[in-house]
């Protein structure tokens, strides 16, 4: 696999087909904080919810 360079903001969606033929994705998304997010899934939109909850837990561990 290719190495991933996101800058802060960005998300990447790739998708393939798992060895049983289901259609999925890999989504990785970069944090302002410059921390990245990956997971598998089987939506663009079930990986982005995903996302938005991590960046919540992130967000938490940054206030004071």
């Amino acid at each position: 696999m290719d190495p991933i360079y996101l800058l802060p903001g960005e998300e990447r969606c790739v998708p393939f087909k798992d060895s049983d033929g289901v259609p999925k994705i890999h989504y990785t998304y970069c944090s302002f904080h410059g921390r990245l997010f990956n997971c598998t899934c089987r939506s663009r939109d079930e990986a982005q919810k995903l996302c938005e909850d991590w960046l919540v837990q992130q967000d938490r561990c940054y206030i004071n």
